[in-house]
């Protein structure tokens, strides 16, 4: 029984270290991925393609969708 609760216990140290690591890690992902979207957008406003304020009101969402859920 006390080898069980042992592995246990490093198993819940692991997974609490990676849970930090990694809420650490994914805001900057967003980020990321949020600055090089937007270079997409600014260029098809630019060029005025045809879906251009599409992908805008899509990029809005997505902000509004990773402050909301992922920061």
């Amino acid at each position: 029984m006390d080898d069980a609760t042992a592995g246990l216990t490093e198993l819940l140290n692991y997974s609490t270290d990676m849970n930090t690591s990694m809420n650490s890690v994914v805001p900057s992902i967003a980020a990321a991925l949020l600055g090089i979207a937007l270079i997409f957008v600014v260029w098809a406003l630019a060029t005025k393609k045809q879906n251009a304020r599409t992908y805008l009101i899509a990029w809005v969402v997505c902000v509004i969708f990773t402050i909301t859920f992922i920061i």
